[in-house]
């Protein structure tokens, strides 16, 4: 499963690096977020859509990539699959990917969750998709260490770009939460899943992230999401309780001197400010879905 969003040639990259495994997918659905890049006839012109192997979905509108997962595991569990892949349309499948995941469920059959090492550009890992639970009560995390990708390896929570589960999992623990927009969706599906274990990285599967995203770059709207959804999982799972008030506060205060302290911000203080004060709020109170007044321009 692929969800995408106005990324016509990247997402063509992904299906090719799928099609292409030696052990490739049975069934690959693309969920299409309602794109406006003329996403739709581009690949209908380049793939074989006919055939009972590839399947798109057009959404009738884009209700971010939380709700695009949900569509596409709903979908998945409507079919035999025994496991279900889940990536973004900027992650390319590495050559034997498939077939490390197959070596990994033959070599380790009570594992219900493994996922690939996630590669930059530049060939170095991208941290930010495999981490560890340093404080439970917080779910705060720390991503794994560089030297940690030589071997397999165990962790807690995952991102959805590279990760293998298996339908039993998807059906007990049900669906994203669609209405997270976009934005900790996939944190809060690992919470979830991690009733079943930690999960397993396997070293020989890679993914390659043509990722465009930089911890320097930041956009308003999409941290409204951030600050909302964080403080939402972490009240869903852990409750209102003093140690969750203060990590919400001390989050919210963290963001906002952020603000102060970071040069490329200066520019955007009050739409920042905005976005982390709604989305403070719109957490506490579990206002979700797609807010019309943070959206991408």
């Amino acid at each position: 499963m692929i969800v995408t969003y106005n990324r016509k040639q990247l997402l063509g990259e992904a299906l090719e690096s799928a099609l292409n495994q030696e052990a490739a997918p049975e069934t690959i659905f693309v969920i299409d977020n309602a794109s406006t890049d003329g996403t739709e006839d581009y690949i209908n012109q380049r793939f074989d859509f006919d055939n009972q192997r590839l399947h798109y979905v057009r959404c009738a509108q884009n209700l971010g990539g939380s709700a695009g997962f949900a569509t596409g595991m709903r979908l998945a569990l409507q079919t035999d699959c025994d496991w279900v892949s889940i990536s973004d349309d900027d992650a390319l499948f590495e050559p034997g990917y498939f077939k490390a995941m197959r070596a990994g469920i033959a070599d380790h059959p009570q594992q219900q969750v493994f996922s690939g090492s996630v590669l930059l550009l530049d060939g170095t890992h991208d941290m930010m998709h495999r981490e560890l639970i340093t404080n439970p009560a917080t779910l705060t995390v720390k991503p794994v260490s560089e030297a940690t990708y030589a071997q397999d390896f165990m962790y807690d929570i995952f991102s959805f770009v590279g990760v293998l589960m298996s339908w039993q999992v998807v059906e007990d623990i049900g669906l994203p939460e669609q209405d997270y927009f976009i934005r900790f969706d996939d944190f809060e599906y690992a919470v979830r899943a991690l009733k079943y274990g930690r999960f397993m990285n396997l070293s020989a599967a890679k993914v390659l992230h043509k990722t465009t995203y930089t911890r320097a770059s930041i956009a308003p709207w999409k941290e409204y999401y951030v600050m909302r959804n964080r403080i939402a999982l972490l009240l869903k799972h852990r409750g209102a309780n003093r140690v969750t008030r203060w990590y919400c506060r001390r989050f919210l205060a963290r963001k906002l001197l952020a603000i102060l302290l970071f040069r490329n911000r200066w520019g955007q203080a009050r739409p920042l400010i905005k976005a982390y004060v709604t989305g403070y709020r719109d957490g506490w109170h579990a206002r979700l879905g797609r807010q019309l007044a943070f959206l991408p321009s």
